[in-house]
Formats: C-alpha cells, sequence, structure tokens
C-alpha cells in the first residue's frame, strides 16, 4: 500500500471540510409528514444529525405494538446509530414486549425476531446496565442468532462479568455463534479467556484458528499477531481465510490488513474483489477509507458499488467527497448506491 502512516496523519489533516447538512427541525418535519419509504430512510438520516431534538422524534415514533414493523426495524437501528442513552428505555421495554408475545405465541414471525437481534444490537451501541443486563439475560435465549447477537453485544461493551458465561458457550458452540464468542472474549479484554481462546486456535478448521488468533491477539500475545501475518501469505486456495485474517488485522489496526485488503480489491478479476471492499467497510476502522478512496475508479462496477457501500459505512469528509464523485459513475447501480448513501448521511449540495 502507497499510503504511509506520515502520509495518512497529513491527509487526515487536511480532510476536506464537511458538506452542508439540513436543518434538524426541516428533517423532522420531512420525517413526520412522510410515507413508509421515505421514512426508512429519513430516520437514519436524523439519527447521524446526533441532535437531541432528532433523537426525540425518532423516540416519539416507534411504537412496538402499532407500529409498522419496516418502520420499527429502521427506527431501532436509527436510535442505536444516535448514541443516545435515553433510547435505552424505549428499546429494552420493547425487548420485553416482545418476550411477553413469545409466551403467547410461542414463536414470532420472522419480521419480530429479526426485530429481536436489532434491538440487541442497538442496545450495545447505547450501553449502561439497563443495556448490560438485557443483553446478560439473552444469553439464555433459544435463538442462536439472539444469543450470538448478544455475545457481540456484550463484546463491544467490553463486560468482564460475561466471561464465564462465554467460555461455557463456546464449550458446544459451532459457526457464527462460535466466531462471535471467540471475538468478544478478546474485545472483552480478559485473561480468563486466554484457555479458552488457546483451545480454539488448536481447532484443525483454519477460520476458528484466525478467529482465535485475533482473540488472542487483542489480549496481547504476540505469536497470534504474528500468525494473523502468516495467514495472509497462504495458499491461493485460501484466500477467504487471508480475507478474514487481513480484517482482523485491519481491526487490530495493522498496515499488513490493510495493505492486503487493497491488494485483494485491485487484483483484476478477482470474484473477492468486492468482497474485500465490503470487508474494509466492515472494521470500523477509519483509516479503511483512504484505500477505498483510492479504489473507486476501479474498472470492475461490482467493485465500485462495494466501494460505496463501505463508504456509507465509515463515514467521515473523505468518504463524502468520494461519494459524490461515484453520483457521476456511468454505471445506475453504483450511482444508486452512491446517492442513497449520501442521503442516508445528511448530506446534500
Amino acid at each position: 500500500m502507497r499510503i504511509t502512516l506520515a502520509a495518512l496523519a497529513l491527509l487526515l489533516l487536511a480532510a476536506p471540510a464537511p458538506a452542508r447538512k439540513p436543518k434538524v427541525k426541516d428533517l423532522i418535519a420531512s420525517f413526520e409528514a412522510a410515507k413508509t419509504d421515505e421514512r426508512l430512510r429519513l430516520a437514519g438520516t436524523l439519527a447521524r444529525m446526533k441532535d437531541k431534538k432528532a433523537v426525540d422524534a425518532l423516540i416519539a415514533a416507534f411504537d412496538i405494538k402499532k407500529g409498522n414493523p419496516r418502520e420499527s426495524a429502521a427506527i431501532v437501528d436509527a436510535l442505536g446509530v444516535a448514541g443516545d442513552p435515553r433510547a435505552v428505555e424505549p428499546l429494552a421495554a420493547a425487548w420485553d414486549y416482545l418476550r411477553s408475545m413469545i409466551l403467547q405465541m410461542g414463536e414470532l414471525p420472522g419480521h419480530l425476531q429479526v426485530l429481536r437481534w436489532k434491538i440487541l444490537e442497538a442496545l450495545s451501541r447505547l450501553g449502561g446496565d439497563q443495556a448490560v443486563r438485557t443483553l446478560s439475560e439473552a444469553l439464555n435465549e433459544n435463538d442462536p442468532r439472539v444469543v450470538e447477537e448478544a455475545v457481540r453485544g456484550l463484546g463491544r461493551l467490553q463486560v468482564r462479568d460475561a466471561v464465564p458465561a462465554l467460555q461455557q458457550l463456546a464449550g458446544g458452540a459451532t459457526g457464527n455463534l462460535l466466531q462471535s464468542i471467540l471475538e468478544a472474549l478478546g474485545d472483552i479484554g480478559d485473561k480468563r479467556a486466554v484457555s479458552t481462546l488457546e483451545q480454539a486456535f488448536n481447532n484443525p478448521d483454519k477460520f476458528i484458528e484466525v478467529q482465535a488468533s485475533y482473540g488472542l491477539a487483542k489480549l496481547g500475545k504476540k505469536e497470534a499477531l504474528a500468525r494473523l501475518n502468516a495467514f495472509l501469505k497462504g495458499d491461493p486456495g485460501e484466500d477467504k481465510v487471508g480475507l478474514l485474517a487481513a480484517y482482523y488485522l485491519v481491526k487490530l489496526d495493522k498496515d499488513s490488513g490493510l495493505e492486503h485488503l487493497e491488494a485483494m480489491m485491485k487484483k483484476p478479476d478477482s470474484p473477492l474483489a468486492p468482497l474485500a471492499a465490503e470487508t474494509l467497510g466492515k472494521t470500523e476502522n477509519p483509516r479503511a477509507v483512504l484505500v477505498l478512496v483510492e479504489a473507486f475508479k476501479a474498472p470492475d462496477p461490482a467493485v465500485r458499488q462495494s466501494v460505496a457501500r463501505a463508504l456509507v459505512r465509515l463515514g467521515g469528509p473523505r468518504a463524502v467527497t468520494a461519494l459524490k464523485k461515484l453520483r457521476a459513475d456511468p454505471n445506475p447501480g453504483v450511482r444508486s448506491t452512491a446517492l442513497n448513501g449520501l442521503a442516508d448521511l445528511g448530506e446534500v449540495d
């Protein structure tokens, strides 16, 4: 990758000024008057304003019992993004209501199950004692997807009291649930997790070994960090293993991960190139923006569209500048992604 750390610092300092944003009161009025499809979009825009009145409008519109399920899901996502702790109470109340419905119905319809996952994710972004209690209780749920979201949330909030429960869960976990546990144990940063992570590290499944390596690297194990870097140089048939290792290295803020994903993204005709761009967006590392900005002129429209989605996830002035250029892309899918992303970020000309 051509960007050095020193150059990166200069580029960040020289970032362009943010675009003009619409007034909060105008957005609130539009949100309150809009039909469902428009409200879905405006909910996220309001959330990113980080304004008390915008959050008030979202909370007032949130009605778990009578609201449109699609709108409720969008508002839950928005409340998590907004980061206002006042949203914890209505979200926890919605969680309790959905649990009471399970007792009555036995099983919820699919759209309400999805809403439960989203509530847990939002709570994990808001934090606080009530959020932690709800997430901890959700570890005992029967729905594995709910448990997975609870695990990720406890990891995000670095809840040390959750370590014994997570270690117990790890014993019988597989797939995405096991991955979420190994990541959470690393993110929490409690040395008690070392034994569980080392056991997973010795698993013959290379993906599990990579996941455990991330957890151990978060706990300061240098050999685990070296192992993650070694996975970047694996056999060509193990490109997806290398991609996962690079993802974790970027989360650990290592240049090697950025360089690997950049190379994958720019590899001609590679089916993994769009996935590499998406992966950069999922890292939540702001340094990934500069790598994506360099690739927004890639010849493959699938890559450019993935770049646009990743830039929307990461946000920031440089991402906005690149998205504005992508509005003129010759591919209609790329143009649409850029336009919708700018609207979600609350940017106007």
